[in-house]
């Protein structure tokens, strides 16, 4: 009984599984091989075709739109189409290449996940330990029927955490799920990029995926601030040796519950973050 009070507990401070946490350190080709893999296979396969075709669209406008501004002026024409070729060609090989751009944008989201986890751990240190654990003793001086009391009182909070740990774990399988979709269609924003109508367009995927790759970040960072804020509203010093445990958790209950609450609140003001972060949400 003593270890299921600990458990439930750490649950509560805790918020989500740290096996969880650490899958967002992962690049996507780490987190699921063969899903980034089927990302890139359709990319290549199905995707570049009607890239190719939309760039040959994109071709015939620019050169049209060139003959129209050289207006029967040779070199004026020469030097149009010869700029127009060059940009043609490069957005030709940008679009073969897309997901080196994407990779390039992994290794900057793993750059900076990098320097977060260098200076704002999940685990290791005092103030990073559940709740369960730093209240080990008052947890076993309880006695049993201290015990089986915190139970019941703890049977709500518990549930909430969980359940706030479940959308934690779905926004995270989300977030790749997202990369892996964005992977596969990779060719097609080079070639809207190429057009004057279409280039935000091909802008704003480019900036949605950083976001998304971003948000592994701010939901790490999330996690630790989420951890210690815990830490700091529970107050488990603020228990003392001889003080009745199941008093204590009445006394913060609704903290208890606010603690499980906030992380779903955690998570919603990540994503946001990630966004307002490229400008990709007001």
């Amino acid at each position: 009984m003593e270890d299921f009070v600990i458990d439930m507990l750490n649950a509560i401070g805790g918020g989500v599984d740290q096996t969880v946490v650490d899958t967002l350190l992962q690049a996507p080709s780490e987190y699921s091989a063969s899903l980034y893999q089927l990302s890139l296979t359709v990319a290549t396969v199905a995707v570049k075709p009607i890239a190719a075709i939309v760039l040959s669209i994109v071709f015939m406008l620019e050169l049209a739109r060139a003959s129209q501004k050289a207006d029967g002026d040779r070199e004026l024409s020469v030097r149009l189409i010869g700029m127009i070729m060059i940009k043609l060609t490069l957005v030709l090989l940008a679009a073969q290449n897309a997901d080196l751009m994407l990779k390039g944008i992994d290794e900057v989201g793993s750059s900076i996940m990098g320097g977060v986890t260098s200076v704002a751990t999940t685990t290791g240190n005092a103030d990073t330990l559940g709740l369960g654990d730093q209240m080990k003793d008052a947890v076993k001086d309880a006695g049993v029927f201290g015990q089986a009391a915190c139970l019941v009182l703890l049977i709500i909070p518990f549930l909430v955490s969980k359940l706030a740990a479940i959308v934690f774990t779905v926004v995270v399988m989300l977030r790749f799920i997202q990369i892996y979709l964005m992977t596969a269609f990779n060719p097609l924003p080079i070639a809207f990029i190429a057009c004057e109508e279409t280039r935000q367009m091909g802008i704003g995927y480019f900036k949605s995926y950083a976001s998304i790759v971003l948000q592994c970040v701010t939901l790490y960072l999330s996690v630790v601030m989420y951890r210690q804020m815990v830490s700091d509203v529970m107050k488990p010093d603020s228990f003392n040796k001889g003080d009745s445990l199941s008093g204590w958790v009445i006394g913060q209950f609704g903290n208890l519950l606010l603690a499980s609450v906030l992380l779903i609140g955690v998570v919603a003001i990540s994503n946001s973050v990630a966004k307002r972060w490229l400008g990709t949400e007001a």
